[in-house]
C-alpha cells in the first residue's frame, strides 16, 4: 500500500492511493477476492455519477486519474533531486551547533535503509525530523522557517509541520516516554534550491535560542 498523493503527484491538486497484490504473496489467495467485492472507485469525475464498486482497479477517463497520471511523468527525475536536495540539507543541519539530532536514513537506522534500497545509488528520500539542542527551541523553529507549513508531506515545494503535537496532541507525554520529543519538527524536501533552502533553515535556526 502507498499514497500517491504526495511526491509520485507532488502538485498538490489529487488525492489517491494504491494497493499492489501480489500472486506468490501468502495472503493473495484472502485479499484478491476481498478486493474483488469491496473495491470502490473513488477518483473523482466531475461527472456527477456515484462511484460503484468494480474490479477494474484504475478509470483513466476521470479527472483525478488524468492529473494523477500527467503529475507522475516526472516522478523519477522528482524523486533523484529531492533525495540530493534532502541529504545536502540534512548534511548542513547535523553539523549546525545549534541542532540536536537529525532524523534521517543517512545517519540512523542506515544498515536496516541501506538493505532494502533498491540501488546503491539511490537516495535516503525527502522526508526528515528535527529535534534541537535545547528541545523547546523546536518552537522557535518551527515558527521561524519561512517555508509553508502543512500535515501532508510530500509536495514540490519544502513543507514542514510539528508531528509530534498533530499526531499524539493527547498523548504527548506518552510519545515522549518512547523517545518522541514533542518540540520534533518534521521537514518534506521540495525542488528548491538547495542552498537557498539551506539559507532559509539558517536564518530560522538564527532565531532559536
Amino acid at each position: 500500500m502507498t499514497s500517491l498523493t504526495k511526491v509520485f503527484s507532488g502538485d498538490s491538486n489529487v488525492m489517491a492511493g494504491s494497493v499492489v497484490l501480489k500472486e506468490s504473496g501468502r495472503f493473495y489467495s484472502v485479499l484478491k477476492p476481498l478486493m474483488d467485492k469491496e473495491y470502490e472507485e473513488l477518483l473523482w469525475s466531475g461527472n456527477g455519477k456515484e462511484s460503484t464498486p468494480t474490479v477494474v482497479y484504475t478509470n483513466t477517463n476521470t479527472e483525478d486519474a488524468i492529473f494523477l497520471e500527467r503529475n507522475s511523468r516526472s516522478f523519477m527525475e522528482r524523486s533523484k533531486r529531492i533525495n540530493a536536495t534532502a541529504e545536502y540539507l540534512a548534511d548542513m543541519l547535523v553539523a549546525h551547533p545549534k541542532v540536536g539530532q537529525v532524523y534521517y536514513p543517512k545517519y540512523i537506522t542506515t544498515a536496516e535503509y541501506n538493505a532494502v534500497k533498491r540501488s546503491a545509488d539511490s537516495g535516503y528520500g525527502g522526508l526528515m525530523s528535527i529535534v534541537l539542542k535545547h528541545k523547546e527551541a523546536g518552537v522557535q523553529l518551527f515558527d521561524a522557517l519561512d517555508i509553508c507549513k502543512g500535515p501532508s508531506l510530500g509536495t514540490n515545494f519544502t513543507l514542514s509541520c510539528p508531528y509530534t503535537i498533530i499526531a499524539h496532541y493527547d498523548e504527548l507525554d506518552w510519545a515522549e516516554s518512547c523517545g518522541v520529543s514533542r518540540y520534533l519538527v518534521r521537514v518534506s524536501i521540495g525542488l528548491e534550491d538547495p542552498e537557498e533552502l539551506w539559507a532559509v533553515f539558517s536564518r530560522a535556526l538564527d532565531q532559536c535560542h
